[in-house]
């Protein structure tokens, strides 16, 4: 429903009100942010909405002009904010007139908008139009958010463009045609950030791509990366296949999250979010802030992640993940169940823990028999595409997160290709490496010699689905890692396993005051809650008729 605000888009001044820079002249001191230099005015002008900048031509006489060269247009408006809730009312007309009377020799440095908003009146097609003169005036920087409702198209939006560095979209769908145009008519596209987007394509190949973010994106058919400069990868839980990567000899950083409950070729998945606005990727400013796509910064789930004050609880989060899947819940104890399904002690040096196995708290013990490490039941994962050659994609980089629950498909398989990483240095890897005695993760470390910090989640799932064999058979079970000196663990406080990968590191050489471990609440307890909550919940539900 349209808004019935009436709000004027352009700046006035009522009958006989002098202008600021007149009235103020006597009354106030020197006007010290005036004599600031145009760049510096324009970074400050970036912080707002383009309806907030426009009318700060009446200021001053020196700030007259400088709305018309600013290079940051925001177009975006948040309607959970109150700062944004009255855009101009006639939206398209502004901003048709916004760009009409610019300043023509300036470039804009930035777009940001939503692919269509009824709330302030204008579709896609305006927005295409936006995005073809921010495209014919030198944008630098074009971010598009969608809407979980429906995919932007972008039919008539051609990018063709040698100034393009930075292009991030949400909720869009990228073809064939816009592929083909970034590969081959964005010689200067860097960066690539795509979120909740559907890819119908075959193909992206570039050598200026630097970054490339994919985050819960779906690929309909088989789908390759070529991008022999790219220096950072996040794939985030894609849907239906797993691409495919090719010729990735500078990547430094690599992050690969799957999920394979969404990975079969009758999965149709854009979004399953429903909280909060519909539209998403409202990042602040035009820093270009990749914090939400973080788990750390150059190194996996690091110290600052696990540090002192032992905050490792967004491992994992931030992908996708949602935190009752791959953290422990904060349930407030109903049942009596006691402290212990909550608790959440303090990162420990191992050394300070390794009683508790003497004295029997021992925890649940899995083995490789048991076959239920986690993840989701009552599925068909025989049928998984894609990620072909992935492991040997990633053999140059320094840090490498791998992470995934039990079971895992497309990781297992290509663990039989693995190359040796003799670049890396920090390795983050989840519960999918942890079945079979260890056997993925002690290959793992064979064919990384040279690693300094190894991160590890274990995560605890009772009756869940059988563990995966991964085919790989190793010739001995001892290592070498003649440079690991941090090896920090996060379980559950009844995963007996920590003890038993504590006793593999000290019997490989890895001294166990290098070993620290994350202990969050009883796995098993929060189990029984979980079953004895569902009960009372399906009971609930059936009320009188199940009488």
């Amino acid at each position: 429903m349209r808004r019935t605000t009436s709000r004027r888009w352009g700046p006035y001044r009522r009958a006989g009100q002098a202008s600021a820079s007149a009235a103020g002249a006597g009354a106030v001191g020197v006007d010290r942010l005036s004599a600031l230099p145009d760049a510096l005015l324009h970074h400050i002008m970036s912080f707002l909405k383009a309806w907030e900048v426009v009318p700060t031509c009446v200021l001053a006489r020196r700030w007259h002009h400088l709305w018309a060269s600013v290079p940051c247009i925001d177009l975006r408006v948040r309607h959970s904010s109150f700062r944004d809730a009255n855009p101009p009312e006639e939206f398209r007309d502004f901003v048709d007139s916004l760009f009409l009377h610019r300043d023509v020799s300036a470039s804009v440095d930035t777009l940001r908008l939503r692919s269509s908003d009824d709330y302030v009146g204008f579709d896609e097609k305006d927005a295409n139009s936006w995005i073809r003169t921010a495209i014919s005036r030198k944008a630098r920087v074009i971010h598009l958010v969608g809407h979980r409702k429906g995919v932007a198209l972008l039919d008539r939006v051609p990018f063709v463009s040698c100034h393009l560095k930075i292009l991030k979209l949400s909720y869009a769908r990228l073809d064939d045609r816009i592929l083909g145009q970034l590969s081959s008519s964005c010689k200067s596209l860097e960066e690539l950030d795509l979120k909740d987007c559907l890819v119908t394509g075959p193909k992206i190949v570039s050598t200026s791509l630097k970054t490339l973010i994919m985050l819960k994106c779906t690929f309909n058919w088989d789908f390759s990366i070529t991008a022999p400069n790219l220096v950072l990868l996040r794939l985030i839980t894609p849907s239906v296949r797993v691409p495919s990567f090719i010729n990735f000899g500078s990547l430094v950083t690599g992050t690969i999250i799957l999920d394979d409950s969404l990975l079969c070729d009758d999965f149709g998945y854009i979004s399953d979010e429903d909280n909060f606005d519909e539209t998403t990727d409202d990042d602040n400013h035009n820093n270009d802030k990749r914090e939400s796509y973080k788990i750390h910064d150059d190194c996996s789930l690091s110290d600052d992640d696990f540090g002192d004050d032992g905050n490792f609880d967004n491992f994992g989060f931030g992908y996708g993940f949602p935190e009752g899947r791959y953290g422990h819940s904060r349930y407030k104890d109903n049942y009596d169940y006691g402290s212990d399904i909550d608790s959440d002690d303090n990162t420990y040096e191992y050394s300070e823990i390794a009683n508790d196995a003497k004295y029997g708290y021992k925890g649940a013990k899995l083995s490789s028999e048991d076959g239920k490490y986690g993840g989701n039941s009552g599925r068909n994962y025989s049928k998984i595409l894609g990620g072909q050659n992935m492991l040997e994609s990633l053999s140059t980089a320094t840090s490498l997160d791998l992470l995934s629950d039990a079971g895992e498909v497309v990781l297992s398989r290509e663990l039989k290709r693995c190359p040796t990483f003799s670049n890396l240095k920090t390795l983050s890897l989840g519960e999918w490496c942890m079945a079979a005695d260890f056997d993925a993760l002690i290959f793992l470390l064979q064919h990384s010699p040279n690693i300094k910090r190894l991160f590890l989640q274990l995560k605890l799932n009772f009756g869940m689905r059988k563990a995966l064999e991964t085919g790989i058979k190793l010739e001995r079970r001892s290592f070498t890692c003649k440079d690991l000196r941090m090896v920090k663990i996060k379980c559950s406080k009844d995963d007996g396993r920590v003890h038993t990968l504590a006793h593999m590191f000290s019997a490989n050489g890895i001294p166990l005051q290098y070993i620290y471990v994350r202990r969050s609440g009883n796995a098993h307890l929060r189990g029984q809650k979980f079953m004895r909550e569902l009960a009372k919940q399906e009971l609930d539900e059936c009320g009188d008729d199940w009488m």
